[in-house]
C-alpha cells in the first residue's frame, strides 16, 4: 500500500501527483485525454492522457480532448483533497465540463478515490 501523502496546496502539486496515484488496473483498457481549465487564484489549462495502463501529464492544452473540465482552481483543490464530493460539485454548479460523461464518471475510480 502506498504511503499516504499530505494533502496537495496547489493545482500544480495536485496535477503533477496525477501519475503517482493512477491506478492501472482500474483503466485496463481505457484510452481518455482529459483537459482541465482553470480560473480563480491559480489559473492554467492541464491535461492527462490515459492509454495503455500509463497516465501522462502536462500543462498546455490538449489536442481534441474526451472531456474538457472548467473549474475555479479553488473548487479543484477541494474535490482533490477529498474536502468536497465531485459530483456534488458538479451538480451544485461549481464546475462545468463539456465532451463524454461516462470518461468523467471514471476519473474518481482511475485515480484512487473511487
Amino acid at each position: 500500500m502506498a504511503e499516504e501523502q499530505e494533502p496537495a496546496n496547489s493545482i500544480s502539486e495536485v496535477m503533477s501527483r496525477m501519475p503517482t496515484i493512477f491506478q492501472p488496473d482500474r483503466a485496463a483498457g481505457a484510452t481518455a485525454t482529459i483537459q482541465f481549465n482553470f480560473t480563480g487564484t491559480e489559473p492554467g489549462n492541464w491535461w492527462i492522457k490515459v492509454a495503455g495502463g500509463q497516465c501522462e501529464v502536462s500543462e498546455g492544452v490538449a489536442d481534441n480532448p474526451n472531456v474538457t473540465i472548467n473549474s475555479p482552481s479553488e473548487v479543484w483543490l477541494k474535490i482533490s483533497r477529498r474536502e468536497m464530493d465531485g459530483a456534488i460539485a458538479f451538480m451544485s454548479g461549481k464546475f462545468t465540463f463539456k465532451g463524454d460523461m461516462g470518461v468523467l464518471m471514471k476519473i474518481p475510480g482511475w485515480f484512487g478515490q473511487g
